[in-house]
Order: C-alpha cells, then sequence, then structure tokens
C-alpha cells in the first residue's frame, strides 16, 4: 500500500479567475508582467511505500544449496523443507579438475556454473588439495565410494618418494607438504588456469580459498590428529603460505574471496583479511560439551586475529570485525539442522536461535545448512534469519518534483535504507521507467548509483541510516497526455533487469516496484 500527496509551489495570481485556477489545479501559474504569458511551475508528489516483512530470495545472499542445485527435485536430496536459495556452493578436489599434466576438466566447473545460472543461481567453489582419512566420494559423483586423494595421482608421484607404480594406492593417508617446490609451481598452473576461464564468468560469485589442509580448511586435522591440527604446529608459518593467497588473487583479481577462520595457533586467516579477504567459519551451532566452536572456538580465534589472544600474532587484522563493510561473511553449519531436532537438549529454540543470531551479529551473507531438511521447530527462526542476511533494501519515502509535461524536466528524491545485515557486494544500480495504461513501457531513467556503499546499521537493535538519491531526468519530447504509473527496481548493470526484490509493497510480475502515478498533461 502507498500513501500518496501532491503539493504545488503557488503564488498569488489575481489576473485568473478562480474557475481557472480550479480546472488546472496540477499546476500553478505565474504571470509574466510584459508578455501576460503563464509559465507552469513545479509540483511535488510524495509517497511513502509500505514496508513489507515477507521472506526475499535476492540475487548473492541467504541460504546455500550445497552440492546441488535445487533441493526439492533432486532425488538424491529429496529436501522439501529446504529454504529456495540463490546461491549453490561445490566444492572439487585438484585430482578432478586435472587428472592429467595440463588437461583440465573444465567441463564439469562449466556445467555446474551453468547450470545453476539456468536456475537464475550463482556459484561458490573451492579448490582442495587433501581430503580426510578414508574418506571417499559420495553419490551421485562418478567415482562414488572411491577413496579420494586430493592432489593428483601424477603430482603424488612426483613429490612422494613412496609412490610406486603407475597409479596410486588406494590408500589417502598421504600428507601434502605444501613447501614443495614441485607441488607449488604445478598448483600454480592449475590456478592460473582456472582464473584464465572462470575470473570473468559472471555467474561466479565468489572463491572460497581452500588450496591448504584437509577439506581446505587450513589445517591437517584429520592425518595429524585433532588435538594440535593447526599448521603452524607442523612447520608452516605465513611466509611458507601467503604466496597460496597471493596465488589466488593474482588469478582472480575481479572475484570475491574469502579464507576459513584458522586456530588461535595460525597467522593466516588475520594475514588474509586485512588484505581484503572476506572470511568464513565452518560448524557452526556446535555447542557440544566441553569445547565446542561457538564458545571456545570462535572467540579464541577472533580474539587472535585482533591481536588479544593468548598467542602472539605477527599480523593482527585489528580491524578484523569491520571487513564486513568491504568484503562478505559465510558461515556452513555443523552436522545439519534435522540432527540438531533430533538432540533438542543441546539445540533448544534458545540455543539454536543465539547461533543465528551470532550470524547476524557478524553480518553474514551466506549461511550454508549442508542441503538439509529445516525441521518444523525451526522455520520461524530460519524465516527470521533469511530476513536479516546479507542486505535487505526498502525505501522510505519518495518525491516527485515537475511541471508533468512533455520535455519538462522531473526530480525524483528518493530515501533507502539497508535492513539486513551486511552491503550487498555487487552494484545493482537503481532504474526507474513510466509505464502507460496499457502497460507498455515508455522510457526508463538509468542512474548511476552504487548500492555498496548502502551499509546497515553497525548491529541489529539500531535503525539503519538513511540513503538519500536525487535523480533529474527529462520526460520523452513525445509523451503523450495521460495517467502513467512510476515503477523502480534495482537491475543488472547495464540492463533494465530487475534483479532484487524490495522490502515494499506494490512488486510486479518482473521485480519492478510500483510507486506512485503521475499525469502528464500539454
Amino acid at each position: 500500500m502507498l500513501k500518496s500527496t501532491k503539493k504545488a509551489i503557488t503564488s498569488h495570481i489575481p489576473s485568473f479567475p478562480i474557475t481557472l485556477l480550479a480546472k488546472t489545479c496540477l499546476f500553478s501559474f505565474t504571470a509574466l508582467p510584459l508578455t501576460n504569458i503563464a509559465v507552469a511551475q513545479p509540483i511535488t508528489q510524495i509517497t511513502t511505500p509500505t514496508i513489507i516483512d515477507d521472506v526475499l530470495i535476492n540475487p548473492d545472499i541467504g541460504i546455500t544449496d550445497h552440492q546441488s542445485f535445487n533441493i526439492h527435485s533432486d532425488p538424491w536430496w529429496n529436501k522439501p523443507s529446504h529454504p529456495e536459495t540463490s546461491v549453490v556452493y561445490f566444492r572439487w578436489y585438484w585430482e578432478e579438475l586435472e587428472p592429467q599434466p595440463g588437461h583440465y576438466n573444465f567441463q564439469l566447473i562449466d556445467d555446474t556454473i551453468n547450470q545453476a545460472a539456468a536456475l537464475g543461481k550463482k556459484t561458490v567453489i573451492r579448490f582442495m588439495t587433501m581430503a580426510g582419512k578414508d574418506e571417499v566420494y559420495y553419490n551421485p559423483s562418478p567415482n562414488a565410494g572411491k577413496k579420494i586423494l586430493g592432489v593428483p595421482c601424477w603430482i603424488k608421484k612426483q613429490i612422494d618418494d613412496n609412490t610406486i607404480g603407475e597409479t596410486c594406492t588406494d590408500d589417502n593417508h598421504f600428507v601434502v607438504d605444501y613447501k614443495n617446490p614441485i607441488l607449488k609451481k604445478k598448483l600454480s598452473r592449475f590456478i592460473k588456469a582456472m582464473g584464465k576461464r572462470y575470473n570473468n564468468n559472471t555467474n561466479l560469485l565468489r572463491l572460497d580459498v581452500g588450496l591448504i589442509g584437509t577439506w581446505g580448511e587450513w589445517n591437517l586435522a584429520s592425518q595429524m590428529g585433532y588435538q594440535q591440527p593447526s599448521l603452524g604446529h607442523h612447520g608452516y608459518n605465513v611466509k611458507d603460505l601467503a604466496p597460496y593467497i597471493q596465488l589466488m588473487r593474482n588469478a582472480f583479481p575481479d572475484k570475491q574471496l574469502s579464507i576459513d577462520l584458522t586456530s588461535p595457533d595460525d597467522e593466516i586467516t588475520s594475514y588474509a583479511t586485512a588484505r581484503g579477504l572476506g572470511w568464513r567459519a565452518d560448524c557452526i551451532g556446535d555447542w557440544q560439551a566441553g569445547w565446542n566452536h561457538m564458545e571456545n572456538g570462535y572467540p579464541d580465534t577472533i580474539n587472535h586475529i585482533l591481536g588479544n589472544g593468548y598467542n602472539q600474532n605477527n599480523y593482527a587484522d585489528t580491524s578484523f570485525l569491520n571487513r564486513w563493510k568491504q568484503a562478505p561473511v559465510d558461515f556452513e553449519v555443523c552436522q545439519d539442522l534435522d540432527y540438531w531436532s533430533q538432540n533438542d537438549n543441546d539445540y533448544t529454540i534458545e540455543k539454536v536461535k543465539q547461533t543465528f543470531d551470532f550470524a547476524l551479529d557478524s553480518h553474514a551473507s551466506l549461511f550454508n545448512m549442508k542441503s538439509g531438511n529445516v525441521p518444523l521447530i525451526y522455520k520461524d527462526l530460519v524465516n527470521d534469519l533469511i530476513k536479516k542476511l546479507g542486505y535487505r533494501f526498502e525505501i522510505s519515502s519518495v518525491e516527485i518534483s515537475s511541471r508533468f509535461k512533455p520535455s519538462s524536466a522531473i526530480t525524483i528524491a528518493s530515501t533507502w535504507k539497508n535492513t539486513g545485515v551486511a552491503p550487498s557486494y555487487n552494484n545493482y544500480p537503481v532504474v526507474w521507467r513510466l509505464r502507460n495504461s496499457d502497460n507498455h513501457i515508455v522510457t526508463y531513467f538509468a542512474t548511476n548509483n552504487d548500492i555498496r556503499t548502502w551499509l546497515p546499521a553497525n548491529d541489529r537493535d539500531s535503525n539503519a541510516p538513511k540513503y538519500k538519491q536525487i535523480n533529474t531526468f527529462n520526460l520523452p519530447y513525445d509523451i503523450k497526455p495521460g495517467n502513467y504509473k512510476l515503477e523502480v527496481a534495482l537491475v543488472e548493470p547495464s540492463t533494465t533487469t530487475a534483479k532484487i526484490k524490495l522490502g515494499i509493497d506494490g512488486r510486479t510480475h518482473d521485480n519492478w516496484h510500483y510507486i506512485d502515478t503521475i499525469n502528464i498533461n500539454h
């Protein structure tokens, strides 16, 4: 529902009869003393859109599908209560993508990105080099049941003296040496090839930098034990690991990159975030008795990143808690929500809300639920989470000022708010359009604004700041008299395709939003 008012800028004109003024109530006139010709003055219409509380599925944010495209129709998953998504998340081991030296399985990546794009979704990917002990590929992979090595067999034969014969043994206890110059050279060639092909792919949202460690999580937990899994305990320092960060940045200069939170013994996360990478954290929602991620892992690691931990950090990022303003924050659950509901002593409604609030307080944009069900007990909490994850744009008011005649100027002053918890890290410019009574679009008005600067409040309990857009255009010279609907959209750059659903009433079938009706007179 829209509230609209009109006001005219008027002056006292004694030479015109009252009846004429009544007939021309949309305009005011000023008499010119020499020619006795009247000139119409602008009037202003003020509209206040109605804010809505709907769940909105928008680009680049929200719940992600995990190794799947559409959970509702995928026979391998069959999770009808999983939320709608706009992002899919896929991980691949190096051995899958370069089975022979210099021969890349681009088809696997192309098919994944294209299949997601056909559903209107973008893709986040991770390249990995080492699996967990005894980990196997699972359905629907063509390698289902086979143990995962991680690195290609051909590179293992070059760097591991214990690899004998033409094939690798069915064993994945191999621990990669990330200081090995041969490995570094071949991995660099692989990443450069990936960057050359995918850096400019607009359907690739970002890359999760996971070249190092078990599952790409920058630790050696599975192979070396969970008591001392950090890379620092096994001879690695930032000097050894920083080249892998730079490798990804050089290969993908136009893509968002993120890195896992590491342990409070390592410094690579703070090194990366201080240089523009976003961050992500696995195992959100881990509240198990004893040591757990929520009460121990995350707080200890974040304190270490800030330089306040019990271990010295030579690369402390003192601005870490504000990095979300330029780089994304993502989370991935421990287990899934079905598991949570089956262990309701640990996962009460209050505990799950506390988990989701932590993600929102961290200014998260994506939340990976492992493509699991949302049990009914958590449905409202998940919906509330989705409403705040990432950005959520609302329009508080719109002022339209014009003489409302062909070729005359029209000024649109709009006030916007981001009531989510993060900015949009991609720009979707504001565009206005006029639609006539026959539902034909008669003109578009493009702006040069950048919504990436529209930040939300610093915390969930504060009011979002307001951002005012003032744009002046000219009405078409050949526009015909009549009523026209003024509509607005945040569009794909260089197009008129609306991409973002706003948190206001009046959405049209093509995701534009009706704002007000204006009347054009000759």
